[in-house]
């Protein structure tokens, strides 16, 4: 196994990371109300006590951004991992 050179691997996260970025931009410019609470069952809302239009749809952005981060990451490491070996 060759040795890891870490001003690669630091110039691969400079060079790479702005794409990680500008997809969770990309991901909230294209979220839509209506296709979020399509997957959300909206008696959860009740039984959350979730009861202002502010709560909900912070609620829906919250975990939409969660989810989706997660794996806009996990694609982003694993590109830095196919990259190191």
């Amino acid at each position: 196994m060759k040795k890891l050179n870490l001003r690669d691997v630091s110039q691969y996260v400079e060079d790479h990371i702005g794409t990680f970025h500008q997809k969770r931009i990309s991901s909230l410019d294209t979220l839509s109300l209506s296709k979020v609470l399509r997957r959300k069952n909206p008696y959860l809302f009740k039984a959350k006590y979730v009861l202002t239009a502010e709560q909900i749809v912070k609620g829906l952005v919250d975990a939409h951004i969660s989810s989706n981060e997660e794996t806009i990451f996990g694609d982003w490491l694993e590109g830095l991992a196919i990259f190191i070996l």
